[in-house]
């Protein structure tokens, strides 16, 4: 492949930056531009092309054309098929000022380095067999990740945990079809209940599998598009005095006035390994001050989108408010929050507990923002309302991309169909159509049934440098 080169580290002064190059040739193609130092050898006099894999040499990089030296460098040569992409490739680390940069990567185009497509990197690893399609897609999300639960589920299927629970699936539909083909070519002896039951186990198995990995995606979504927890209550309820609790800084504006707060305002932060994004909103009431009123409505809609609605209840609450307010909200995913617990306990919390327990409300916590008294309890509802979505039966890996999700929920379907035309007797060669439909699917998500299209839209998606 004609060798390719790109910035890998962002956009910006930094102390260091590392281009890359990769190809065949690529060393030879540079080779007029470095002049080594050292090697990790101690060796002064060796050219670039002598570089073994996997070994490093200061280096002053020069232009060839007037043979001024623009940077002092280190060269990092990985030999192929040993390197990311499977072919030779060249880290150069250079200072990471922006001029630096621009002329070692104009010296490089020069030398007959084309400039790097996005992803290009990663596509061509992929396509030397180096990754599979799921732990391609997983290297753009270990970059992107914002929490601690983001990285571990992304490094978990970098490492190829969810191609290996796919490929055990597609195992089982494989010997399916084997055993499938066994009672077509030899109905008098294999065409019994028993092997028929067999089949029947193998497709049961691997649909469990797929669903499980499926659900798992409830959870994924909110790691890639953060858990969205919007902050309800009547008007000074304590909303905006949370918001900034959280926040460990004065992020609203916070008033004995009614009806302060007019916008929604966000707040992105990561709550027990998850990344939360909290919506601050206006005070729920009646009232005819335009601007006010558009708060409210956008309150609701705020809780109407989130994953979780804390609701705050003051001790000075009307029992009817709170009720009235509450109606419109899915109760499933409310948590009540009695808040200032440090004036004293509220005087309706029983009452309210009651009543909304009828209404499908679950968890309650007295809180006191300005004396820090349970507070954690707030992580703990969000840890709740995470684990919760990925369902009852959610696997340990969690799926991130919603292309697999769908892809999942696709396969699994079809396998459900065609148990059911195993136990109707439709014939086991039209169950076995129906097998290999499914397999089809899953064949997209690790990149063993893919179409260039495909592959050119999922690494479009990369940045230029990886």
């Amino acid at each position: 492949m004609e060798p390719f080169c790109a910035l890998s580290t962002p956009a910006g002064v930094s102390g260091i930056a590392v281009i890359r190059a990769s190809g065949e040739g690529v060393s030879e193609l540079a080779s007029k531009a470095v002049k080594i130092l050292r090697t990790t050898g101690e060796r002064t006099d060796a050219a670039l092309t002598s570089l073994k894999g996997y070994e490093s040499a200061y280096a002053r990089f020069l232009d060839p054309k007037t043979n001024k030296t623009i940077d002092n460098v280190v060269v990092t040569f990985y030999e192929a098929p040993h390197s990311y992409t499977g072919e030779d490739m060249l880290e150069i680390s250079c200072h990471g000022g922006q001029a630096v940069r621009q002329e070692i990567l104009r010296v490089l185009y020069e030398s007959g380095i084309r400039p790097a497509a996005p992803g290009e990197f990663t596509k061509t690893a992929f396509i030397n067999g180096k990754l599979d399609l799921t732990e391609a897609e997983a290297v753009m999300n270990v970059i992107s990740a914002d929490s601690a639960r983001a990285l571990d589920a992304s490094n978990s299927q970098l490492m190829g945990k969810l191609r290996s629970e796919i490929t055990e699936a597609e195992n089982k539909l494989y010997e399916a079809l084997s055993n499938i083909e066994m009672m077509i070519e030899f109905p008098e002896h294999d065409d019994t209940p028993e092997n028929t039951k067999a089949v029947e186990d193998k497709l049961t198995d691997s649909r469990n599998t797929l669903s499980r990995l499926a659900d798992s995606f409830g959870r994924g979504r909110l790691l890639t598009e953060r858990m969205k927890v919007a902050i309800l209550g009547l008007p000074n309820s304590g909303k905006s005095t949370l918001l900034n609790f959280l926040a460990g800084f004065d992020r609203a504006i916070v008033t004995d006035v009614p009806g302060t707060t007019r916008d929604t305002l966000e707040f992105n932060t990561e709550i027990e390994g998850i990344p939360v994004t909290f919506v601050d909103t206006a005070g729920i009431r009646e009232t005819d001050d335009k601007i006010e009123a558009i708060g409210v409505k956008l309150a609701s809609i705020a809780a109407s989108e989130a994953d979780l609605v804390l609701y705050l209840i003051a001790p000075d609450a009307s029992y009817d408010a709170v009720k009235e307010t509450m109606s419109g909200l899915d109760a499933s995913k409310v948590k009540v929050l009695f808040t200032k617990s440090d004036k004293g306990a509220n005087p309706l919390e029983d009452e309210i507990k009651t009543s909304l327990n009828t209404m499908g409300v679950t968890g309650f916590a007295s809180v006191s923002v300005k004396e820090d008294i349970n507070t954690e309890l707030i992580g703990k509802f969000v840890k709740e309302a995470y684990e919760s979505a990925g369902g009852l039966n959610a696997s340990d890996i969690t799926v991130l991309s919603a292309r697999h999700a769908d892809l999942l929920r696709s396969a699994a379907g079809k396998l459900d169909e065609a148990i059911g035309i195993l136990k109707s007797g439709l014939g086991v060669d039209v169950c076995s159509q129906v097998i290999r439909a499914a397999l089809d699917d899953s064949g997209q998500i690790t990149g063993r049934v893919v179409s260039d299209e495909l592959v050119e839209t999922i690494f479009s998606r990369f940045c230029i440098g990886k």
